[in-house]
């Protein structure tokens, strides 16, 4: 365990927002918790969770303890002929683990390269991408009580996924720190590729038209290069990936704006609901891929991504982001829900 006291928050968030926690904590076991609890100082505090940072916005100095989980090992927990079980330390970041799984020969995860963030914050916020999400492979979630110090376990019917959602997100915010998540991998002659995401399946079968020879690193590799393509490196323009999220809005009301705009790209769901790009929704828009606002824009790459042009502030970000949804509101009558958390 590390405490940092007055710690500057800038490196910890992708968005690069420079503001200071009263205090930083590192967590790596269980016994951490109860030796925190005991410190006056630290148990007087608001407590909240911090993974990678990359999914949040920070506003504000924290007068407050901000934990994180610093725990990395991966263990394999049983295998058969077909499958492999591996659990990692939520501390791990969740790239390096997806790299560490396609280099072993293993399906499941080469759809989700590249996204930002620790294996802890894969099952909080369900993180998915390019026809996969993290919860089509997870198994188990071993989370820390911030209160009472208890190791729990949830199983995959109880984590209450959702698109870009959980109940570690919901109900247990800062409640519960995730701490270890346990995977079911296929091995290589078991699986095989998910090329459900158009874009992805057609950079395949330009590189590799013999699906039969494929790798699950093959697919990691295309991954990549579509996300450089895609969305900015963080490390250049401090950003967290997709602001927004998809809308999904009800079979009439699609009804009713396909008559208005047919061009209007869209994904009919199981349930009879349809999901409409944000992207497109704001490319409609005065707010242009490129458009400033203060020290805050709109990528140049992909409409959804917000970035830090030089020290810009989370107001800043929220001024250009609630314009953007001011304007498709008006425009199309959908509201544009955040998924990066805005932390005040």
């Amino acid at each position: 365990m590390h405490i940092y006291a007055n710690y500057s928050l800038k490196n910890r968030n992708t968005f690069h927002i420079d503001v200071q926690t009263r205090y930083l904590v590192e967590i790596n076991k269980q016994s951490d918790i109860p030796t925190l609890r005991s410190d006056m100082k630290l148990s007087t505090l608001p407590w909240v969770i911090i993974g990678g940072g990359s999914n949040i916005l920070l506003m504000n100095d924290l007068e407050k303890v901000v934990i994180t989980c610093a725990y990395k090992k991966i263990k394999v927990m049983k295998e058969d002929d077909d499958n492999i079980w591996i659990s990692a330390g939520a501390g791990m970041p969740w790239h390096e683990f997806v790299q560490y799984t396609v280099e072993n020969g293993y399906w499941g995860l080469e759809n989700l390269a590249l996204i930002p963030g620790t294996v802890g914050g894969a099952p909080v916020q369900n993180v998915g991408a390019y026809g996969s999400e993290a919860q089509d492979t997870i198994t188990r979630v071993q989370a820390l009580n911030l209160f009472t110090g208890e190791r729990e376990e949830y199983r995959h019917s109880e984590c209450q996924f959702g698109y870009r959602s959980s109940i570690f997100k919901k109900k247990f915010e800062n409640k519960l720190l995730v701490h270890r998540v346990t995977f079911r991998l296929r091995k290589h002659h078991a699986g095989h590729p998910n090329l459900m995401y158009e874009p992805l399946k057609e950079a395949i079968h330009k590189h590799y038209p013999d699906l039969s020879e494929l790798t699950s690193k093959m697919v990691f590799d295309a991954v990549i290069k579509i996300r450089e393509e895609r969305v900015p490196n963080p490390r250049i323009y401090g950003n967290a990936g997709s602001f927004f999220t998809n809308p999904v809005i009800s079979e009439t009301y699609f009804q009713k704006l396909f008559a208005e705009h047919p061009d209007i790209p869209h994904h009919k769901t199981l349930n009879n609901t349809y999901k409409i790009p944000a992207a497109w929704l704001i490319e409609q828009t005065q707010w242009q891929k490129g458009r400033k606002l203060r020290n805050a824009a709109i990528s140049e790459k992909h409409a959804l991504v917000l970035i830090n042009l030089g020290n810009t502030t989370g107001a800043e970000v929220v001024e250009l982001a609630e314009a953007i949804q001011a304007e498709v509101d008006q425009k199309f009558g959908i509201h544009l829900e955040k998924e990066v958390i805005v932390m005040k």
